[in-house]
């Protein structure tokens, strides 16, 4: 993954999620909860818990935004 893609995939505002090469996914429910480093090597992950993942960002493999409910509009 690119620093590039991260970034614009954080400031979308969007719910995501993140896949890393381990099989793990990273739950980002707001843009308040990722942060790259100013070199954009690292991505930061804050968990609800007060907890943080921390990535390096060619590590990460897929970005899959999450799914609005089907009911949303009415």
């Amino acid at each position: 993954m690119t620093a590039n893609a991260l970034r614009e995939t954080i400031d979308s505002g969007k719910p995501f999620r993140l896949q890393s090469g381990d099989g793990a996914v990273i739950e980002v429910p707001t843009r308040d909860h990722a942060f790259l480093n100013p070199t954009g090597r690292l991505i930061v992950v804050f968990t609800n818990d007060d907890g943080a993942r921390v990535l390096d960002v060619a590590l990460v493999t897929a970005i899959d935004y999450a799914k609005a409910p089907e009911n949303l509009g009415g």
